[in-house]
Parts: C-alpha cells; structure tokens; sequence
C-alpha cells in the first residue's frame, strides 16, 4: 500500500508539472486518503496549497498550508520550513496582500543570496515582479523579472527563465511598450515549444492574444485567445480563463460588437467571482460600465465603474488606471 501512495503522489507531481491541476488535486487527495505517512501527506498538502493559490481558492490554500506544517513536523522534515513559509508567502500575494508580500520575500531573497542559490533567488524576483506589478510599481516590477532572468539564465533553468519572460511580457505591456511586450511574450513561447508545462502556453497565448490586440491586430489575437481557452478549460483554472473571456470582450468592443462583448463579459465576471480575483472583476466591471454606457444604460454604467474603482483601491490594486492591459 505504501507503494501505492507513493506513485499516486508522483503520478500527481507529473500532471502538476504540466499544469493539469484539476487532475493533479484529485490524485493529491486520492494519495492522502491511501496514506498515513507523515512524508507524503506534507508533500501532498503542500502541493495541494500551491494548486489552491494558483486558481484563487485562498481560504482552502491557508487550509493546506495549516496541514502541511502539522505533517511536516510529525514527519520531523523541519528543513523544509523554509518551503512552507515561502508558500505562505505567495499565498499572501494572491491574496492582495502585496507590501507584506514584497517585505517578507525581500527577506527571503537575502538569505538566498548569501546561500548563492541563483535557481531559488530567481523564483523570488518573480515573485517580486508580480506583487510590484499589482500594486503599481511598475519599473520595479520590471527590474525585478529582467533580475529573474539574468538569474535562471545564470541556474541554467529553463522553466524560470521562461516565467520570467512572460512576466516582462505583461509588464511591458502595462508600461505601454507593446512591442517590447510582443518579443517577451514570443521568446517565452518559442521556449515552451520544448515544454510539457500546458499552463505556461496558455499564459503565452493569452498574453501574446493582449499584445496583439492592444497593437490592433485582432484576428490574431483572438485566435491566441481561442487557443488559450481551450487550454485554461483542459487545466481548471477559472481566474485564468475569465481573463480570456475578458480578452475576447476587448476584441470585440473595439469592433463594435457591443451584445457580444456584453454576453463574455458576463461570463468573464462569474469565473472571477468564482476565483475571488478582484483584478480581473476590476478589469470585467470597468469595461462592462463602458459598454453599458455605450448601449445607453449610462447610471448602470456609472454604477459599475464606481464599484470597480472602490474595489481596486480596498484590494491594493492600480487596476482601474491601467490602460495597456
């Protein structure tokens, strides 16, 4: 039986690793429910925590994050502390709660500095591109994922440098740099033709489907939108997917097709709401009260722009300033 677990957790790990987190939860779950083992069920749990921050369940991350520090003790792997509290972390971060986030992964990247661990520093200036990204520092956000790829590059690491490429893409973009953010974005695809990992294509495609329509090239970025979809659909990634929904919407604002932005973004706001992701539902609500605005139901549209604004400000977001996203 202990057999058994064990490649239940790593047939776990695989589908985790492409991204394939629907399947990957429910092999997690199945392993802890064959298992009693301290080792395993601190691996799974802890796994499970970054799949639940991933797609937005935060309440079950904290959950996860709880058990994985009980079992890490009863399996007495005190050494892997570290690794809990790092997910912590994240798990702060997509929860909005960014200036904490940035503090403590300061911290943490100090300390991996000194230990000359270029492949953990990397991850950390990621995740510092993305928490400085959010709250609004945008040229620290910058800096932070060209540190990142300077330092995969140095680790030889493929996945990170790849992250860090798609993180440039997105922050170029914001900063209106649509040509810088179209090379990131298609560096980091042409590197993921080698990768299993489905949720970074999916990232590139989207990604790349914003550049392109920011640059006016719609039909390209809609079939990026297109294909993205089918790969958020194919991995259970509500967040994600609501942002595809909402790509879509733009494309189709900016063609005039008003009912048909209105019907994707009323899909966009329930997959935000369901993956409690106040960025997208700042971003669906605001373009939403444009559009009602534009079908001529302008107090629903005021409305609905004054709510996403306030949202923004209680989330810590600069959402509602972004033009080039």
């Amino acid at each position: 039986m202990a057999d058994f677990s064990w490649k239940i957790l790593e047939k776990a790990e695989n589908f985790r690793a492409r991204g394939l987190f629907a399947q990957a939860q429910l092999a997690y779950l199945r392993a802890l429910k064959t298992s009693s083992d301290p080792s395993l069920r601190f691996d799974s749990f802890l796994s499970l925590a970054s799949i639940a921050r991933s797609i937005g369940d935060i309440s079950s991350a904290r959950g996860y994050i709880e058990n994985a520090r009980f079992e890490m003790r009863r399996a007495g792997r005190m050494d892997e502390k570290e690794s809990v509290d790092l997910e912590e972390i994240l798990v702060d971060r997509a929860d909005g709660k960014y200036q904490e986030s940035i503090s403590r992964l300061n911290a943490f990247l100090k300390r991996k500095i000194r230990e000359k661990d270029f492949q953990a520093c990397a991850f950390i200036e990621w995740a510092l591109g993305g928490a400085l990204r959010f709250s609004g520092q945008l040229e620290k956000s910058k800096k932070a994922y060209l540190r990142s790829l300077e330092l995969a590059s140095k680790a030889k690491d493929g996945d990170g440098k790849i992250y860090a490429l798609l993180g440039l893409g997105g922050i170029s973009r914001i900063q209106g740099k649509l040509s810088d953010s179209e090379n990131y974005y298609r560096k980091a695809k042409n590197l993921l033709s080698q990768s299993a990992d489905l949720f970074a294509k999916a990232y590139a495609y989207c990604g790349l489907g914003n550049a392109l329509r920011q640059k006016g090239l719609y039909g390209e970025a809609k079939e990026l939108y297109l294909k993205s979809r089918f790969l958020y659909r194919k991995l259970g990634d509500p967040a994600d997917l609501g942002y595809v929904e909402w790509g879509l919407a733009r494309v189709d604002m900016q063609q005039g097709n008003l009912k048909d932005a209105r019907r994707f973004l009323g899909q966009a706001l329930a997959l935000f709401k369901r993956a409690h992701e106040n960025r997208g539902l700042v971003l669906a609500q605001i373009s939403l009260s444009q559009v009602l605005h534009a079908l001529g139901e302008t107090r629903a549209a005021e409305i609905l722009f004054k709510q996403a604004v306030q949202l923004s400000k209680k989330s810590g977001l600069t959402a509602h300033l972004e033009l080039f996203t």
